[in-house]
């Protein structure tokens, strides 16, 4: 795997997004911020009972954002609910890693770039290597990496151990020796299998379209 700079575009990486999700430019922090807000209050109500849920849907909500802007990410989009009156917390962030394609010995199929990524994390020891999984869809083919990660929340005074669910989906963009990658993120943790059923689905419907 090498770093180098692109010389072409790559098509771009497109989701069927099921239930109702927001679309966040991360590049305008305020307008980001605006929106979590609004869009955690539509979905918990603004009664004061609900102060703790909505705090802690915007925390996860404004984390995933901020992580989104830190990366250069080139598209945000959280969860409101799969199903109505049913909050979801998700995220998905789909970037293009600048530069980053394998080696030029490597020819442009998905088995050949994706082969040579997963033996690259594993001598990188990339954290979650241990639980990738390749994964082909009718359109897109990938590398699947999660890790559940413990996070000490406070609340009122009181601490509690939470678990939160990130799953990279590696896509090998057609034609070419370049990945895309689409993270998915969910506080969720506890209930890992559900949560990557889910992101799986979404991932195997996803399909690259023109520039």
């Amino acid at each position: 795997m090498t770093t180098d700079a692109p010389t072409a575009a790559a098509p771009q990486l497109t989701f069927q997004l099921p239930g109702r999700w927001l679309a966040v430019d991360p590049r305008d922090e305020a307008v980001a911020a605006a929106q979590v807000d609004a869009a955690v209050r539509e979905l918990v109500g603004t009664a004061d009972d609900a102060a703790t849920a909505r705090r802690r849907l915007r925390d996860h909500l404004r984390r995933a954002v901020d992580a989104g802007r830190d990366a250069g990410a080139h598209a945000i989009f959280l969860c409101l609910e799969i199903v109505p009156d049913l909050a979801t917390p998700a995220s998905l962030t789909v970037h293009s890693p600048a530069g980053m394609r394998m080696t030029p010995a490597v020819g442009t199929s998905a088995d050949a770039v994706l082969g040579v990524l997963r033996e690259s994390f594993r001598v990188l020891g990339v954290e979650g290597i241990d639980t990738a999984r390749r994964l082909d869809g009718p359109r897109a083919s990938m590398l699947r990496i999660d890790r559940v990660r413990e996070e000490t929340v406070a609340e009122d005074g009181v601490e509690a151990v939470a678990s939160r669910l990130e799953a990279e989906y590696w896509f090998a963009v057609p034609g070419s020796k370049h990945v895309a990658l689409a993270s998915f993120a969910t506080p969720l943790g506890e209930i890992r299998h559900a949560m990557l059923s889910l992101f799986d689905s979404i991932a195997l419907a996803a399909s690259f379209g023109p520039e």
